[in-house]
């Protein structure tokens, strides 16, 4: 259902909730009053009952695809988003559209890896069989090509910039249409939901091989302006940059961007190969780690992206880092960060010490408590006077959760990431 890598046994396994005399059950809470009226749309339905790890909220999905799960809400508000564009190219018929699109004008020729086709099909010929043929002679034209390079495709040791359309590109210009039609739906065009992406493509084929242009093709889509496309700003936000760039430009570009800002060579490697966030994210990360230009410790930070063993947790350590980057602290500013006990921390030079957690709704689990008191030890030392370490949590946390932070010595800040998105 998704491209990225499955969970690992160890990260299924890992610190499962139980109770003790100082711990507690998650509690679930229900869809609709976490989404809202979109907790049910046009081929899809998220059951009632959300279930919590003791960090994350973890919907499951009835689609006709499978069920399956979505584990946080960034991730979540996504997902739905994306069935929602899903559902609006599902009601779109390449073929006929793509024919009527041609209108009195001449078929663009496709481009070719070795040759170009010298005989384009005229809009009075376009009919749905003939434009079908044409389109499978390009899909024929790709097998003959040999293997393609795709986003999340290619093997860590044909080298570090896995990240490429480019053999594609040569041959149609669907990575260009796909990405303009991404645009219009308000969707990452690097999308991991596998059926969102196959019928990007798909339309995006249709839409190159006819060469009448994205915005023609969409005329069936409805407004969906200022969605968020990562739950952290718009896609207008870095689109004027990065959007119309390829997969393989935007990696290039992610890595001299890491080079200057002084990141390890192994670390920048391990960024750009990393599963769990698509290109676009990873643009993303890389600016919000630009806006902490100067800060020693960067290397960390870029590292808890590849480090993740989950989606969910590359997705919050995104979160934390575009957080992070509006340099919220009073005035203070970032003079070292870290990553403790796989919790970001940075030292403000007011001396403070402010440890970042991203959680939806943290309770007091055996595997939380477990994590936090090792944190706590790890950052116990002499400070000023009147300063306490401080835990920002971005979502909600219980009450025993926050009682028992407290008791550790922790001045606790719950919500605080609510103006990041």
């Amino acid at each position: 259902m998704f491209d990225y890598a499955p969970v690992t046994a160890a990260a299924r396994t890992a610190a499962p909730p139980t109770t003790s005399s100082r711990s507690e059950i998650p509690k679930a809470n229900s869809a609709s009053m976490l989404l809202g009226t979109a907790h049910a749309g046009h081929g899809y339905t998220v059951q009632s009952k959300v279930a919590s790890d003791g960090r994350f909220h973890v919907y499951t999905f009835e689609t006709e695809y499978g069920t399956y799960t979505v584990v946080g809400d960034g991730p979540a508000k996504k997902h739905v988003h994306e069935l929602q564009a899903l559902n609006k190219l599902k009601n779109y018929s390449p073929p006929v559209e793509s024919a009527r699109a041609a209108g009195g004008a001449v078929i663009a020729p496709v481009k070719g890896l070795f040759t170009t086709v010298s005989n384009p099909i005229g809009a009075a010929q376009a009919t749905r069989g003939n434009f079908e043929r044409r389109f499978q002679a390009v899909q024929r034209g790709l097998s003959q090509a040999g293997e393609v390079v795709t986003t999340f495709r290619m093997p860590e040791k044909r080298g570090p910039d896995r990240e490429s359309d480019s053999l594609i590109e040569k041959i149609v210009d669907r990575p260009k249409e796909r990405r303009r039609i991404a645009e219009a739906l308000k969707v990452d065009p690097y999308t991991h939901f596998v059926p969102l992406s196959q019928k990007l493509d798909e339309v995006a084929s249709y839409s190159a091989a006819g060469g009448f242009g994205a915005s023609r093709a969409l005329g069936f889509v409805t407004g969906e302006a200022g969605t968020v496309i990562s739950g952290l700003g718009t896609l207008e936000s870095w689109a004027t940059e990065n959007l119309d760039m390829a997969a393989d430009d935007m990696a290039a570009a992610n890595r001299k961007r890491l080079q200057k800002l002084g990141i390890s060579e192994g670390v920048i490697k391990r960024f750009l190969l990393a599963d769990k966030l698509t290109p676009s994210e990873k643009t993303q990360a890389v600016g919000f780690l630009e806006r902490l230009s100067g800060t020693p410790g960067l290397d960390a930070l870029a590292s808890s992206i590849p480090d993740s063993r989950t989606r969910h947790g590359a997705f919050a350590a995104l979160q934390t880092m575009a957080y992070m980057a509006q340099q919220p602290f009073d005035g203070a500013r970032a003079a070292n960060a870290a990553v403790v006990e796989d919790v970001p921390v940075l030292a403000l030079d007011d001396g403070r010490r402010v440890a970042f957690f991203a959680s939806d709704e943290l309770f007091w689990t055996s595997g939380n408590a477990a994590q936090l008191s090792e944190l706590t030890l790890a950052l116990k030392e002499p400070r000023r006077e009147g300063f306490k370490p401080e835990i920002w949590i971005s979502g909600s946390a219980s009450a025993s959760a926050r009682r028992e932070l407290q008791s550790r010595g922790w001045l606790v800040k719950t919500n605080a990431f609510s103006a990041a998105h």
